[in-house]
């Protein structure tokens, strides 16, 4: 909608997951294993809520304040954008100096899988479902397999089972109820910080560009809770009341009114650029983008004094990741040699903002415009430090400095000609010492000579002792063992004897044994013949006895009778 002088107003979308099922497996996790949880994946717990209509209105004004060119969001006298010091300060996760994630086709390591999800290779490979054209594991089977692993009381893998979770509904998000590869991947690698940086980045610039709007790919939980901690907790911000919608809160405040010293790493290096590119290219799951740290340098707590040079805000990377493999690959490379500034380049922290800088952009507001009419700030109710300077006081404080620097350089002289006569004394020192100490290297090398001969003949004296006294132990054993053989030479001519005498009696008794056997065979020789014999008379005594009768028989018919012829 086109509004005089103002920006045009976009419509954007966020993904709005359902975490019932996450919050039941956030609750298997007992209070004391809460720390278990929070010491392997951080505090990424914290972003598991639903964002209510006045959080969703939060972030869809903020994007109004987009400005493409920038990369970041401009307000009427302050800049800010999600940095991954950011981001790594929210999720207590740390930047890993490694090559960030990008997404291929390649198949899934389910050697990788298996090992972070502490199930087998087996479980994890039969419950690899696609959807959207993506591989992944579906929500219910995470859930699952964390009960299961919550009643053996296996918590490392309950806690990588919910995490796994987590990285693909809420900071990965893709499909419903669904942990696609993408969030998998990257949840094994273990450094997720610069892919959410760079989903942030690509999505609203992309559907910022051209005012088209619609739906914001990233973690809208965590954009939200970034946003959050650096508007003011107190005075009238807060009190302006739930009635007051966000473009009037927003357009009320100043630079002076925002918490620029909330995180943990205020002060500290920070990532700006990586290898060939005059700012950081990022990688997100749908594409790259580059981002400019140094005109967010004040989140870090350095003042921003002048301008920013235009390489530092310069459009160095922009496009979808499908398709360009080859470029992807090139940023992916440049992040070999990342350069991190900070305390060296800018000096103590002091997070302001100095009038050539304000004046900048002052003019960028002009030209680009801002989404919403400019109200009165509210800084007459909110008591703080200003955190900006006059010019004069600018001019001033850079004369000083000048001055400072003048006096520093001699100083600087002074002390370096201080320097030089104390190197002269601290050679000749040095060649005095030297002398002393071979002197006494000589010393200690004759004095160590003559104790190590010492050693040696005291050694030696031990050693005759010791010889003396094992030959006196030789010559007694070979004693005993003359005793011992004499002894043992008698009792084996006892045994040889009870053995000789103990053989002629075996002797004996086999003659005699052999002696009976004979004997025994020629009585069963005769036996045998005596039984021949027997039998045979039998034989004939039968035969007579038959013939006896024969004859008695014939004795008692008589003659025969028969007819006569006479």
């Amino acid at each position: 909608m086109r509004r005089p002088g103002l920006k045009d107003d976009v419509a954007y979308s966020f993904f709005d997951p359902d975490i019932s099922v996450l919050k039941d497996m956030i609750a298997l996790i007992a209070p004391d294993h809460v720390g278990l949880f929070r010491e392997m994946y951080g505090g990424i717990l914290k972003v598991v809520f639903r964002l209510m209509d006045r959080d969703r209105s939060a972030i869809h004004t903020l994007l109004q304040f987009y400005d493409p060119e920038l990369r970041c969001f401009v307000f009427p006298n302050y800049v800010l954008g999600p940095m991954m010091e950011d981001y790594a300060d929210t999720l207590g996760i740390q930047i890993r100096d490694q090559v960030p994630f990008y997404a291929t086709k390649e198949e899934p390591d389910i050697g990788g899988i298996s090992r972070a999800f502490y199930l087998s290779p087996e479980v994890v490979k039969g419950n690899l479902k696609e959807k959207g054209k993506l591989p992944g594991f579906h929500l219910s089977f995470l859930e699952a397999k964390a009960k299961e692993q919550a009643e053996l009381g296996n918590w490392r893998a309950v806690c990588a089972l919910i995490a796994a979770g987590i990285h693909g509904i809420i900071l990965f998000p893709n499909q419903k109820n669904f942990v696609d590869i993408n969030a998998i991947r990257l949840f094994v690698r273990g450094n997720p910080i610069p892919t959410l940086i760079g989903d942030v980045y690509y999505s609203v610039h992309n559907r910022n560009e051209k005012r088209r709007g619609g739906l914001i790919r990233c973690c809208a939980q965590l954009l939200f809770k970034w946003f959050m901690g650096y508007l003011p907790s107190k005075g009238a911000f807060v009190l302006l009341g739930q009635n007051v919608n966000w473009a009037t809160k927003l357009m009320g405040l100043r630079a002076k009114d925002i918490d620029w010293t909330h995180g943990s790493g205020v002060g500290q290096d920070f990532i700006c650029s990586c290898r060939g590119f005059p700012n950081v290219p990022l990688i997100g799951v749908q594409g790259c983008i580059n981002y400019n740290p140094t005109l967010l340098k004040r989140q870090m707590g350095f003042a921003l004094e002048l301008p920013p040079y235009k390489s530092d805000v310069q459009e160095s990377v922009y496009f979808p990741v499908e398709g360009n493999q080859a470029r992807v690959k090139q940023i992916a490379e440049a992040w070999r040699s990342i350069q991190r500034k900070g305390k060296a380049s800018w000096g103590k922290a002091n997070n302001r903002s100095f009038p050539p800088f304000d004046d900048w952009l002052s003019k960028r507001v002009e030209l680009t415009c801002l989404p919403f009419p400019m109200i009165d700030p509210w800084y007459p109710l909110i008591e703080e430090i200003p955190s900006t300077v006059s010019m004069n006081e600018f001019l001033e404080m850079k004369r000083e400095r000048d001055q400072l620097l003048a006096e520093k350089t001699e100083l600087e002289m002074s002390v370096a000609r201080v320097q030089r006569v104390n190197q002269e004394l601290k050679g000749k020192m040095e060649d005095q010492d030297k002398r002393h100490a071979l002197e006494a290297k000589r010393f200690e090398m004759d004095t160590a000579y003559y104790g190590k001969i010492s050693q040696a003949l005291a050694s030696s004296n031990r050693e005759h002792d010791i010889t003396k006294e094992r030959l006196a132990r030789a010559s007694k054993v070979i004693e005993d063992e003359k005793r011992r053989q004499i002894l043992v030479k008698g009792q084996r001519d006892d045994r040889v004897r009870v053995l000789i005498a103990e053989w002629e009696a075996k002797l004996r008794i086999t003659a005699e044994r052999d002696h009976y056997m004979a004997e025994r065979d020629h009585y069963f020789r005769q036996m045998k013949i005596h039984q021949k014999e027997v039998g045979r008379l039998q034989q004939e005594n039968t035969e007579l006895r038959f013939a006896a009768e024969f004859a008695r028989m014939e004795d008692e018919i008589g003659p025969s009778v028969g007819p006569s012829f006479s």
